[in-house]
């Protein structure tokens, strides 16, 4: 898309998204849609940082990551929120729009997500200095929980409202079987990405329901029942029921610090198994999580 392409749909997206989304916590013109080349996107977020968070310091490697991955961004302030845009011809029209209702998705959990604050503010980003093993411990699975919640419920939501369709089991089965090995496979930031992306295109299916109690069943989950044993199905199920409870709810945005520790711990669990059976595994045995015949 051409950069005067990208301005007109991220306007007509923003439209779109305060005439869906319930009790929208801002107006458009609380909205700063910034265009940036690949190699400037750290310099023009600190300087929208500035404007809009003062308080949010980009550290090395987040400014690495929007310079060399990151097609988008969400700057989220008290009043003023900017979503940082990467200039990129060769985007489609609907991954476009995807992109940025994700990101006005960030911005409108982290403003409804607590009564008076952003959950991150309250509770940090897991970097409390000199603390204790156990605290330390803690913030860890505070950092877990939110990421993956915080990355499932933006996506969930881009892919229900702009690709306006459910999917089946089916259509994304193998898009799922690579993700999970992605889960044990990537280092800890893309294996939370990977989960709330796999959460993402799970809870948008049709057979949702269905395909969750197939987990626990290893005749119709996994093939291979001497490498997937009985806990790697079990964490994974406390995860996804997790997730579904909380999507059941009125405002499933709505969150509370209980609720994103406990996932955290869950998504651990789940990560550290998995990577457990994953390690005994031969190059020869393939991971096949697509089959629920």
């Amino acid at each position: 898309m051409k950069l005067t392409e990208m301005q007109i749909c991220a306007n007509e997206t923003l439209t779109y998204f305060m005439q869906t989304m319930p009790n929208v916590p801002f107006t458009k013109n609380d909205i700063i849609f910034a265009y940036v080349k690949k190699s400037e996107m750290a310099k023009r977020a600190k300087e929208l940082c500035i404007q809009c968070c003062p308080d949010k310091i980009l550290n090395d490697s987040q400014c690495q990551q929007l310079n060399q991955s990151i097609a988008a961004n969400a700057l989220i302030g008290k009043e003023k929120s900017a979503v940082l845009i990467r200039v990129n011809s060769t985007l489609g029209r609907k991954d476009f729009r995807r992109i940025i209702f994700h990101e006005l998705m960030h911005i409108f959990c982290a403003k409804l997500e607590m009564d008076t604050e952003h959950f991150i503010d309250v509770y940090g980003s897991g970097t409390t200095p000199d603390c204790d093993p156990e605290d330390e411990l803690y913030d860890g699975l505070i950092v877990s929980g939110y990421k993956v919640w915080n990355e499932f419920i933006a996506q969930y939501y881009a892919i229900k409202m702009i690709d306006c369709r459910k999917y089946e089991y089916s259509e994304v089965a193998e898009y799922i079987s690579y993700l999970l090995q992605e889960v044990s496979g990537s280092d800890i930031e893309g294996s939370k990405g990977a989960f709330s992306m796999i959460c993402a295109y799970w809870f948008n299916c049709t057979d949702l329901e269905e395909t969750l109690n197939s987990i626990d069943k290893p005749d119709t989950f996994v093939s291979n029942e001497e490498i997937y044993q009985v806990e790697v199905r079990r964490t994974l199920s406390k995860c996804m029921y997790y997730i579904y409870d909380q999507m059941q709810t009125e405002m499933p945005w709505k969150i509370s610090e209980s609720f994103i520790y406990e996932l955290g711990d869950k998504f651990n669990a789940f990560r550290t198994m998995n990577s457990l059976y994953l390690s005994q595994m031969t190059d020869a045995v393939h991971h096949d999580f697509s089959d629920f015949d």
